[in-house]
């Protein structure tokens, strides 16, 4: 067969996806790269013929690797971007897209790039002969592969379902080159309208019309009349919460209204305006930026911006600074900020949101319901929840639905959420599955990762379980775990159905020449573990040893609090013993709740980082559960070492921890520590009885009490110290915050009082 009738499926397929409004695709399938560039470059001639440049959106996007690149130049004209810069192109619009398939992709680019493309656009993939695709192996599958492991042992499973259900596609055009075969016509069902009018309002509003104009939805619109009245609050505190699928224009929208709300705090404080923008990372905000730039164009705000590696992190002028913050910082510099913008905000840790937010008076949350930037159920569920139980927050809530580059129903969107599983939903959980989960009728399985891509059902309710439970989570998760050869899927099965997910990896089992290598500062790949414990412990032995870490554990959101967690968990332990492995461990971004969980579970804390990760503004914690009397020794060694360094990290790089958190780590002390008791002499007791008898203050005896304390907190046998005593105990004497942080009145003075008089009396009985 000629191309003619690839030619023929080229001008249907242009024609329908212009009447439309939606997107199409043609992959060119090929051994020979010339030959694919050759093709292309004469369908793409053809298409551009019949049709218009799309408003606001640059030309050709072509994305690949370097030899692709390097050749494409000798046939295209457009914006050439390296997959690892594919970062920069999030939020732009281009018309057309030449995406290199030829030696496999990594899916979050996949996302990225497809979802650039406006209506009427042709993304034309040039990938390798169908059938390769059930071996490929990519350059990103080597970066991924753990020690001991090489490529050789990894399975392409990913790439096997994305040509199955690529080809099961509709709004997809393949062709064969080398066997001039149409493999797939384009076929198109169309069910329902693709735009909705825009109406702006008539009478004239408080928020300019140019910037209503702005708008490229209905739902943009309806969200400026939502900010119309955002300044008319009933409660001390408001909040505004945007959801929306990706691609919805959320973070152009919030761009498009800051303007309005520049104006109006500027009225009313008569000094520039500070506005806080956090996200996960700076790229998700560029979008944001953008319109925020146009809208002041428009009202005629003059600024000046400054950028960061190309990237916009601060628009300055007369009447507001507006700044982009990565969490970690946001919840330190919070009250300087008039208004605290979140986008992305399901990306970011529940107890970091929460702690970014407190106190704030004037809050807009944006966050993408599918999509990775995180899934939103955690944002839903455990963090809107919360500020919702607040009575001093006033909150309203508004979902975008219309897509802005294309039209409704377009199905090259409906190709990239399913083969990416964007769309995942967990198994809907009937009355009779609560009763079974309540009587424990639990089934737990291994689950086979070649049945796994072949069952679209169970892998939909297993995967979708994280994709609504999860912030962090990615499509190359799913990768790492269908491809990579040490890493295993578990579920908890209810009549059938997952009602909870586990990830995990086998880590250790490492040679004497590696051991050598990671102690001299080699970073193995994979190996999170046993790469710790030799670092930070400098224990040779450790990563010798095998053992399971949980890289996820999830329980499906209907089902929560019911045990469920804590039983697979159990499970999971058991299998481990059953397969002779040494340990079980896992590494989370900590919170009171989650370490609750493990340690509940007997698992045993041995690290933390001191420093909070950039992004997502956590501490994380690793945990062990040793399985074998030797490892039990080592990891309680450990322990004791890990709580010698807490106890010091508190008082400077951990100061800001949670108290909580605090306080469920040093509970968790496996051994005494080897320290001397602090000796005090005549002078220090009388001192301290001044302090109890209220003839005198802490901060005159607090070089006695910090001590007493720290070694208190060395040893395992504790006095009954109440809940509220504790907190105020090491706040104060171990993370030295200061009495304003602890609310300042006399309840907490006299409850600090209380709880160091305790201790005293268990070491000095004759005071």
């Amino acid at each position: 067969m000629t191309l003619k009738k690839l030619t023929s499926e080229l001008e249907k397929a242009t024609k329908t996806a212009l009447e439309n409004r939606h997107r199409f695709m043609v992959i060119l399938c090929s051994k020979d790269l010339e030959k694919l560039l050759k093709t292309a470059k004469k369908l793409y001639k053809k298409y551009e013929k019949s049709v218009k440049k799309v408003k606001d959106a640059e030309g050709l996007l072509v994305v690949g690797r370097s030899e692709f690149l390097e050749k494409a130049e000798d046939h295209f004209e457009g914006k050439f971007v390296h997959y690892k810069d594919v970062q920069y192109v999030l939020g732009e619009t281009y018309s057309s897209l030449i995406l290199d398939l030829t030696n496999g992709f990594h899916p979050n680019d996949l996302g990225i790039v497809v979802e650039t493309i406006a209506e009427g656009g042709m993304i034309l993939a040039l990938s390798p002969p169908i059938q390769e695709w059930q071996n490929l192996k990519s350059k990103w599958h080597e970066e991924l592969v753990s020690e001991p492991y090489t490529i050789d042992d990894v399975i392409p499973r990913f790439y096997r379902r994305f040509i199955k259900r690529t080809l099961l596609a509709k709004g997809i055009i393949v062709y064969d080159l080398d066997k001039r075969k149409l493999v797939k016509p384009y076929e198109f069902e169309k069910v329902e309208e693709s735009r909705e009018e825009i109406l702006l309002p008539e009478e004239e509003r408080e928020i300019s019309r140019k910037l209503y104009k702005l708008c490229a939805t209905q739902d943009q619109v309806r969200v400026l009349e939502l900010f119309e009245h955002y300044f008319d609050r009933k409660r001390e505190r408001k909040a505004v919460v945007i959801t929306a699928d990706r691609g919805r224009g959320k973070s152009a929208v919030l761009g498009i209204v800051t303007p309005y709300l520049i104006w109006r705090m500027f009225k009313v404080l008569k000094r520039p305006v500070r506005i806080m923008v956090v996200a996960p990372t700076p790229y998700a905000v560029q979008t944001y930026f953008k319109f925020l730039l146009k809208a002041m164009v428009r009202v005629g705000m003059k600024f000046k911006v400054k950028e960061s590696g190309k990237l916009i992190t601060v628009v300055n002028s007369k009447y507001a600074r507006v700044e982009y913050v990565v969490p970690r910082r946001a919840m330190i510099e919070k009250d300087y900020a008039d208004i605290i913008i979140v986008d992305e905000a399901a990306g970011i840790d529940v107890p970091v949101l929460w702690k970014i937010t407190e106190g704030v008076r004037w809050m807009i949350f944006s966050t993408t319901i599918h999509g990775y930037e995180g899934a939103g159920r955690g944002f839903s569920i455990r963090f809107l929840k919360r500020l919702e139980s607040c009575e001093d927050v006033e909150i309203e809530k508004i979902h975008l639905n219309e897509p802005i580059r294309y039209g409704k129903g377009d199905p090259i969107e409906r190709w990239l959420y399913d083969v990416l599983l964007l769309d995942a939903q967990p198994a809907e959980i009937t009355d009779e599955d609560i009763k079974a989960i309540e009587d424990g009728k639990f089934e737990f399985e291994e689950l086979d990762k070649d049945r796994l891509i072949e069952d679209e059902r169970l892998l939909r309710e297993f995967f979708g379980i994280y994709v609504l439970a999860h912030y962090r989570n990615r499509p190359s998760d799913l990768v790492i775990l269908l491809d990579m050869p040490n890493h295993k899927p578990f579920a908890v099965k209810v009549n059938g159905k997952v009602v909870c997910s586990l990830h995990v990896a086998v880590e250790g089992s490492m040679d004497d020449e590696t051991i050598k290598k990671i102690a001299k500062g080699y970073k193995p790949k994979g190996q999170i573990i046993p790469d710790l414990m030799l670092k930070h412990y400098w224990d040779y032995d450790f990563p010798k040893f095998v053992g399971i870490r949980i890289v996820r554990i999830a329980t499906h959101p209907s089902v929560m609090r019911m045990g469920i967690g804590s039983w697979a968990l159990n499970r999971i332990v058991e299998w481990a013993k059953d397969n002779n492995m040494d340990w079980v461990g896992s590494g989370f971004g900590v919170s009171s709740e989650l370490l609750r969980f493990w340690l509940k579970n007997n698992f045993i804390p041995v690290h933390i980082t001191p420093q909070r990760n950039e992004i997502s503004g956590e501490h994380t914690v690793i945990v062990l559960k040793p399985l074998k009397m030797h490892v039990e020794e080592k990891v309680d060694t450990i322990n004791t070492d890990f709580t010698r360094r807490l106890i010091e990290y508190l008082a400077d790089e951990l100061k800001d921890l949670e108290t909580e958190t605090a306080i469920g780590l040093l509970k968790s002390l496996r051994r005494d520590l080897d320290v001397d008791m602090p000796n005090f002499g005549k002078v220090e007791r009388r001192r301290i009885k001044k302090y109890f008898q209220g003839q005198s203050l802490y901060e005159y005896v607090s070089d006695l009490v910090r001590p007493l304390v720290r070694y208190y907190y060395s040893k395992r046998d504790r006095v009954d110290l109440d809940e509220e005593e504790e907190r105020i105990l090491v706040a104060k004497c171990l993370q030295l915050k200061s009495w304003r942080e602890l609310g300042e009145n006399f309840k907490v003075y006299k409850t600090l009082l209380k709880a160091v008089q305790k201790i005293w009396k268990k070491y000095f009985e004759e005071s």
